[in-house]
C-alpha cells in the first residue's frame, strides 16, 4: 500500500508542479526524500499566502514516478524570482486526481481521523502533519483522495452541460458548434462557425474549475490566430474567478480585454431557456438568424 504525505505549496508553484510532472523539496529535506518512494501519493494542499484561486483547499494528489534527483538550477517559479536553487531534491511526478476540496468542508472528518480538536491550518496544526515529516495518520489521505474525486466528477458533470448548452444555443443561433476544438496547441470548449468563413467566428472556454490563464491563453490563441469572438462562461467560484480575470485581462492578457463576453453560468441557463419560447423560435426564424431544421 503506498503512504501519503501532505505537501503545502504556493499557487504558482503548484501549476507549475502540474504542468512539468516535477515535485522539490528544499536542502534540509534530504532525509524525508529517501522516505518518500516511488509509488507514494502525495496530498497537495495551497497555502493562503499568494494564492488566487485555490486558496486554503486540497487540489490534487500527485503520484511520485521515480527516483530522487539533486537539481543544480532554479527550476519553479519563486526560484527563478530570487535567482537560486531552493528545492534541489526533485522528483518525476504524474497526477491521479486534480480538483478543489476547500478545508473547511472537511475539517470535521479530517479532525475525527486524526483526534485533534481544533485543526486549524492559520494555527499551525496543519502545518504540524506538514513537518512531522512522516506519512499521513491512516485514512487522511485517502480522504482527501475520494474527496478530490467527488468535486472532480462534480465539476465535469457541471463543465460538459454547460458546454452542451453552448452548443445548443450556438446552433439556435445559426452557427455550426463543434467541441473540444484544437487551434494549433490549444484547445476550446467550443468553437463556432457560420459559412462562408471557414475559421472559427467565436470561440468558448468554461470556467468550473483549473487555471483561469490557461483559459485565457487558449481564447488569446484564437484570437490571434482568427480574429475569433471570445466568450468565458464562469461557473464557479463567480467573485474569486472574476476578480482574477479582471487582474489578467488589465495585465498580461490586455490585448483581450474589448474583445471577450464574460458570461455568468446562470445568465447561460436564462439565454437558453428564452431560445425554447415558441414566440422566439419564430422569431429567429422569420429574421432568417436560424433555419427550421435548427430547432
Amino acid at each position: 500500500m503506498p503512504d501519503y504525505w501532505l505537501t503545502m505549496l504556493d499557487e504558482d508553484n503548484f501549476r507549475y508542479t502540474v504542468e512539468r510532472g516535477i515535485y522539490g523539496l528544499p536542502e534540509g529535506a534530504g532525509d524525508e526524500a529517501k522516505l518518500i518512494k516511488p509509488g507514494d501519493r502525495l496530498v497537495v494542499y495551497i497555502m493562503k499566502k499568494g494564492c488566487r484561486e485555490l486558496c486554503q483547499s486540497f487540489t490534487a494528489v500527485l503520484e511520485v514516478a521515480g527516483e530522487w534527483q539533486r537539481s543544480k538550477k532554479p527550476t519553479w517559479p519563486d526560484e527563478v524570482r530570487e535567482g537560486r536553487v531552493k528545492y534541489p531534491w526533485v522528483v518525476n511526478v504524474k497526477v491521479l486526481i486534480m480538483g478543489k476540496v476547500e478545508f473547511a468542508k472537511i475539517k470535521e472528518k479530517l479532525q475525527g481521523l486524526l483526534g485533534i480538536g481544533d485543526l486549524d491550518p492559520s494555527r499551525l496544526r496543519l502545518y504540524a502533519l506538514y513537518y512531522a515529516k512522516r506519512p499521513l495518520p491512516p485514512g487522511v489521505g485517502e480522504l482527501v483522495e475520494a474527496e478530490l474525486r467527488k468535486s472532480a466528477a462534480a465539476e465535469m458533470r457541471t463543465h460538459d452541460k454547460l458546454v452542451d448548452i453552448l452548443v445548443e444555443v450556438g446552433r439556435w443561433l445559426g452557427f455550426r458548434a463543434v467541441k473540444e476544438y484544437r487551434i494549433d496547441n490549444f484547445r476550446v470548449d467550443v468553437a463556432f462557425f457560420k459559412p462562408p468563413r471557414t475559421t472559427p467566428f467565436a470561440v468558448a472556454e468554461v470556467h468550473v474549475g483549473g487555471d483561469v490563464y490557461k483559459d485565457l491563453a487558449a481564447l488569446k490563441h484564437a484570437y490571434d490566430r482568427y480574429g475569433s469572438k471570445l466568450v468565458y462562461v464562469l461557473a464557479k467560484d463567480e467573485e474569486q474567478v472574476a476578480k482574477l480575470l479582471n487582474e489578467a485581462l488589465q495585465g498580461a492578457f490586455h490585448e483581450i480585454r474589448e474583445h471577450i463576453a464574460v458570461v455568468k453560468a446562470e445568465e447561460l441557463h436564462e439565454l437558453h431557456e428564452t431560445l425554447k419560447l415558441a414566440g422566439v423560435k419564430g422569431l429567429l426564424k422569420q429574421l432568417e438568424v436560424a433555419k427550421p431544421a435548427d430547432f
